[in-house]
């Protein structure tokens, strides 16, 4: 179970460690010891559950075909380069921050504040026994989603590795060129330096993998002119 806590939000446009934790006590899912690994589940809900500011909306209802592979692409993003475990579960369709049976982390949409602006919200992980708010993510409905973001719209992978480092304990990076950076930026096409430094310090790297240079993920691509996580405005924690 996990419990109502701080809410991370991502903007549209757009060091040593840069990256920075959940305010308050360090939160994290599993074994409360930094550097240790977890299994987290998650679920998509179902739709017209209460959310935490209107109705949540299940998103095949706005999103494109193909939208789960997006997803579960960017929990593998994160599980590639830390010891975490995401298992995929039913959700039971209960209500917004109440007792539940579904995944730790439940993904549904919600209406924000129409186009632009703030494209999806995340809470900080959390396991106290009678809340079930913590860890959950919401895209607002009111974007155009695609999977191939600089051409049709706003990519649900982008915006989905971003938010899932909320939901496991990041905030929001200082360093700018950062999946984790407050301001989307779809320049970046995966986990960089400082996200992986980040996520390592909370769950350690991943035990499985063959190790890889460092420079390997500073993953690289062209300039295109598409900027941005809020076309541009300051972050909200």
């Amino acid at each position: 179970m996990k419990t109502f806590t701080a809410l991370l939000c991502l903007f549209l446009l757009s060091t040593a460690n840069a990256y920075t934790l959940s305010s308050g006590p360090i939160q994290k899912w599993g074994d409360p010891t930094l550097g240790t690994g977890a299994t987290i589940s998650y679920s998509f809900m179902m739709g017209g559950e209460q959310c935490d500011t209107s109705t949540c909306s299940a998103l095949d209802s706005f999103m494109p075909l193909g939208f789960q592979q997006e997803i579960k692409k960017a929990f593998n993003t994160w599980s590639s380069v830390a010891n975490l475990n995401f298992i995929e579960v039913a959700d039971d369709g209960a209500n917004f921050n109440t007792l539940t049976t579904s995944g730790d982390i439940r993904i549904g949409g919600e209406t924000i504040d129409g186009p632009s602006g703030v494209l999806a919200h995340a809470f900080y992980p959390d396991t106290h026994w009678y809340f079930s708010a913590g860890g959950d993510l919401h895209f607002d409905t009111s974007e155009t989603w695609s999977i191939d973001n600089l051409v049709d719209g706003i990519s649900i992978f982008w915006v989905a590795l971003h938010e899932i480092g909320h939901s496991l304990g990041l905030g929001h990076s200082n360093e700018s060129n950062a999946i984790m950076g407050p301001y989307y930026n779809p320049v970046l096409t995966g986990l960089q330096a400082d996200d992986i430094a980040g996520i390592q310090y909370l769950y350690g790297a991943n035990i499985s993998a063959v190790p890889v240079p460092a420079a390997f993920w500073l993953l690289s691509s062209a300039l295109v002119g598409l900027c941005g996580l809020r076309r541009k405005t300051s972050s909200k924690n």
